[in-house]
């Protein structure tokens, strides 16, 4: 099986051989590509960067993602993971039984 190297020194010459040919990828152009941008967004309308701000901090708040980053900072071992959930579970259940309640507590 003969090869013959072609003049630019990129491939194997396609006609001989199909086994041992390269396939090189185009280089990618950065200036040329569309810029994609994922995550919350905000925009800023007539220059308004406090409110946009405000907005922004409210939409991080909600979607829980400063939560899981603040989480993920130490390991919390499975034992420990299972039993605030248990605590979370827990806790959420007694507030559903005390608002379901027949006699609820009076407030004054």
């Amino acid at each position: 099986m003969a090869r013959d190297w072609n003049n630019r020194n990129t491939a194997w010459d396609k006609n001989k051989d199909k086994k041992f040919t390269k396939n090189y990828r185009k280089p990618i152009d950065y200036k040329v590509m569309p810029v994609k941008v994922s995550g919350l967004k905000v925009w800023v309308q007539n220059g308004d960067v406090d409110k946009a701000l405000r907005k922004f901090k409210k939409k991080v708040a909600n979607s829980g993602k400063l939560q899981d980053l603040k989480a993920r900072e130490q390991y919390e071992k499975p034992s420990i993971a299972r039993k605030r959930a248990k605590d979370i579970a827990r806790k959420r259940h007694l507030k559903e039984v005390a608002e379901n309640s027949i006699h609820k507590k009076r407030k004054y």
